[in-house]
């Protein structure tokens, strides 16, 4: 308790000097939510606003260590992104990294990345994510210790995550394979050792490690112990600083007692802090690769008029979204499913003729992207809706009131139905072909997380991410005076729900 009171005393200071700054330098009153500027492509999240500005000497100056005050890396979690997870979708990776950093800011210290060394990479040129230009034509042999691998080739890993520590320089870790297989094969457990790091003048370093495995099970202890009051209003407090919330956030975030509430309000500080930061080299060709869809709406604005449907099959069908495929054909009288999965239509059911009575107007036109691992089925599916209730310029009506102009993502034409999992699609040892999908797949995503209206499930870990990139800070001056609750305090880009269940799992599972 001496501690946190410290810890939050040191935080009081730097919070006090920090908003005195913020207001005296501001003269006018902040733009709203719906202003347009240009997206950050190398971010999913929603824009910052001036409502609830990120400070980074407030993420700089939070006590990430709970332990040794100014000494931020005495104790550290590594994360080793690619153990046995690297052949996993781009979704199931991300959810994971998000999972590993909610851990690592609620035992209040420093994360930080080992990936495998390039000796024990199974992928060309060190990535499962593949190789972008700047490497995609060097040598095989040529030494790429300077450019990112594994999971890093993707993620920009933010400093107020890392604290600046390094890996620390023992032996234990130097030797990556024995490392690895003396961590706990299954269970929530964390496994944690001393080491003298040369890094630091032989001071002692306690680390803690997980693989990219075992962190869900982690969350989901922490999950429960949240459920059941065994997280101290102490260690909130802690985890809320870590995140890089101001003290009025974290003395709100230890009060809030639903367990959705909650995970809502970290995830919200987590996306203002700046979590799932892509390399530059990702965000320009992201940028350059949607800029190729002559999209006829401003996806590159930051609430661009449009909505977004993820309609996910593939081997989902086979396990996650069976149960649920024959209770949707069940209910509509067919107790042996006649497809193996949900039609197309059922997604379009939130579009209502009531939405035009209440706004007074015959029509409701709107651009729909869609995204999906089963483009050419999805497109007969809307060729026949369109023949039976198709309007003269090719778009689809719905109940009466919407009209619905559907597009896709330019590569995937009828004839060559392109996927962009990791593991599909052209020569999977090529980094090249690789890199192409990534790039095609996190396009993708980014125009999901900026749609006005998202369709989705919780089945499929993308609809999961998306919906955790979609929340953000709300209220945070009247947070501040303490005279909201806890449903005002942030803020959902709208989600609909197409099957399944409605609620949300825990930031990263």
């Amino acid at each position: 308790r001496t501690m946190v009171f410290i810890a939050m005393m040191t935080y009081f200071f730097y919070d006090y000097n920090r908003r005195v700054l913020f207001y005296s330098n501001t003269s006018s009153p902040p733009m709203p939510l719906h202003h347009n500027r240009r997206v950050d492509f190398s971010m999913f999240q929603p824009e910052r606003n001036n409502y609830c500005p990120a400070n980074e000497e407030i993420l700089n100056s939070a006590p990430m260590n709970k332990n040794q005050g100014n000494d931020a890396c005495s104790e550290i979690m590594l994360f080793l992104p690619g153990v046995n997870f690297a052949y996993y979708g781009h979704g199931s990776q991300l959810n994971n990294y998000i999972a590993a950093s909610m851990i690592a800011t609620s035992m209040g210290v420093p994360m930080l990345l080992l990936e495998p060394p390039l000796e024990n990479q199974k992928f060309q040129k060190g990535s499962q994510f593949g190789c972008p230009s700047e490497i995609a034509s060097l040598p095989d042999g040529l030494d790429l210790a300077r450019f990112p691998s594994g999971l890093s080739r993707l993620i920009d890993h933010p400093s107020w995550l890392s604290r600046g520590c390094s890996i620390p320089a023992c032996q234990k870790i130097q030797d990556y394979d024995k490392l690895v297989d003396s961590l706990p094969k299954v269970g929530y457990r964390v496994a944690n050792f001393h080491c003298q790091d040369s890094n630091r003048d032989g001071k002692t370093t306690k680390v803690y490690v997980t693989a990219a495995y075992n962190v869900r099970f982690r969350l989901q202890f922490i999950h429960d112990g949240l459920k059941q009051g065994g997280i101290s209003r102490e260690q909130i407090l802690l985890w809320a600083l870590s995140l890089g919330s101001t003290m009025e956030e974290a003395g709100h975030f230890s009060n809030i007692t639903n367990t959705q509430d909650f995970w809502n309000f970290a995830m919200a500080l987590m996306n203002r802090s700046g979590i799932l930061k892509l390399q530059p080299w990702i965000a320009r060709d992201i940028e350059n690769h949607i800029k190729t869809f002559r999209l006829p709406f401003n996806y590159d604005q930051t609430d661009s008029d449009f909505d977004a449907i993820h309609i996910r099959r593939g081997d989902k069908l086979l396990y996650e979204s069976k149960k649920e495929v024959k209770k949707y054909w069940k209910s509509r009288g067919h107790n042996h499913p006649p497809v193996n999965y949900i039609p197309f239509e059922h997604y379009l059911r939130y579009y209502v003729k009531d939405d035009c009575v209440s706004r007074g107007v015959k029509t409701i036109n709107r651009d729909v992207y869609l995204a999906t691992d089963d483009p050419i089925i999805v497109k007969e599916e809307i060729a026949t809706l369109i023949k039976v209730n198709g309007t003269r310029d090719g778009t689809l009506l719905v109940d009466g009131c919407y009209s619905l102009k559907f597009h896709f993502h330019p590569t995937q034409s009828d004839s060559t139905a392109e996927t962009f999992h990791i593991q599909h699609g052209g020569p999977k040892g090529d980094c090249v072909s690789r890199y192409e999908r990534s790039i095609a797949a996190l396009s993708d995503l980014i125009i999901l997380t900026k749609s006005s209206t998202f369709i989705g499930e919780y089945n499929s870990n993308w609809g999961r991410l998306v919906r955790l990139m979609r929340i953000s800070m709300d209220n945070c001056i009247k947070i501040e005076k303490g005279i909201l609750g806890v449903n005002e305090t942030v803020r959902i880009k709208d989600v609909r729900i197409a099957f399944g269940s409605e609620a949300p799992l825990p930031s990263g599972l």
